[in-house]
């Protein structure tokens, strides 16, 4: 099903000893997809320059956004890359970019498909390039549905003005505590937890109107947050502010093409593993208006066993959530050509090891 299933009949052909090899390295592995927050202006552009299955993902990024898009991510200006409608699908792009180019140069070194993990997870947006790598759709589709998501997220912002905050040193029961006096003290008021990183110096993001976040936060301060952090966003993400964009985004993802995943995806809204089609279809519709559980998401990896993570995109946020997390992880991050050599050398020496047992 595109880019990423290149090769996928060949295992059923493996010689035993190869077929191992892949079996115990992809036991125990997750990736993970940032989400918005993690661009930067200069970010894919070196996968650009170093990988013809990069340049194939960034081709279908421009051709889909309709425009450029990989001219806003190389050469800016940083206020363009901002905008949802950009941000979005760039941060998209560069993650699969990276994950192709990593499937180029292992199978150009080894001969074989690059081995699957055990779990995906993205965060957000980065949520469609985990469905993406799990198979369960192709490149194009997967960018269409950003762009859409990208487009109706911003018109819903517009509609529905809020943004979010970050709440320091606050559990999240008190945190939600805080939230609903504020509901109750500002009338139409609807903000709420949107986001829960139990291992991020951040904690808790809350998302809602702007009078609804002033008298959450005051609320949070009362309650001993150390400090309410005002985020520099396009909306309430992840909120009911986004529900004008749900009606719309899920039927544009009721008509993509989807199929089982090979590989389970972690979802935002609930923390679990998702293996059926119709499971991700939902996934993808509900997140839009709810809160992304991060450090669930990340507890259950580690309670799965997992202890090898890699970070396919911009920067190095989810990784460093994962390390706080599991202190004997093992994570490495991909956004360019030089992090490509880096897991393609990793992975590669655990698997002569393997070999060789």
């Amino acid at each position: 099903m595109g880019l990423f299933q290149r090769g996928a009949e060949r295992r059923l052909f493996l010689l035993p000893e190869r077929r191992q090899v892949e079996e115990k390295m992809s036991a125990a592995m997750a990736w993970l997809f940032p989400g918005q927050g993690s661009q930067a202006v200069g970010m894919g552009q070196s996968l650009h320059r170093d990988s013809s299955a990069a340049r194939d993902v960034f081709l279908i990024a421009d051709a889909v956004w309709g425009g450029s898009l990989t001219g806003s991510m190389f050469d800016g200006p940083p206020e363009a890359l901002q905008a949802t409608v950009v941000t979005q699908p760039a941060i998209v792009s560069v993650s699969l970019a990276a994950l192709a180019a990593v499937r180029e140069a292992w199978e150009a070194r080894h001969g074989i498909p690059l081995p699957e993990p055990s779990f995906v997870a993205g965060h957000s947006v980065g949520e469609f390039a985990a469905v993406v790598a799990s198979g369960a759709t192709d490149v194009a589709t997967g960018l269409r549905l950003v762009c859409e998501r990208a487009r109706l997220m911003q018109w819903a912002a517009d509609t529905n003005p809020g943004s979010m905050v970050a709440v320091l040193g606050l559990g999240r029961d008190a945190v939600e505590a805080a939230c609903a006096s504020a509901r109750e003290t500002v009338p139409g008021s609807y903000v709420s937890v949107a986001n829960d990183n139990a291992h991020s110096p951040a904690q808790i993001v809350i998302a809602g109107d702007l009078p609804g976040l002033e008298a959450a936060s005051a609320a949070c301060r009362e309650r001993g947050a150390r400090r309410c952090v005002p985020l520099t966003v396009g909306g309430a993400f992840h909120s009911a502010a986004m529900a004008p964009a749900q009606e719309g985004l899920a039927r544009a993802i009721a008509m993509a093409p989807f199929g089982d995943p090979r590989v389970p995806v972690i979802a935002n809204v609930t923390a679990i593993p998702l293996r059926r089609a119709r499971d991700i279809r939902a996934e993808l519709a509900a997140q839009v208006v709810s809160p992304v559980r991060w450090a669930d998401t990340v507890t259950l990896l580690a309670e799965s066993g997992c202890r090898r993570f890699v970070e396919f995109g911009q920067g190095t946020v989810l990784g460093n959530l994962v390390q706080r997390a599991i202190p004997d992880a093992e994570v490495h991050s991909v956004g360019d050509t030089d992090g490509v050599g880096r897991v393609v050398e990793w992975l590669g020496s655990g698997a002569g090891e393997n070999a060789s047992a």
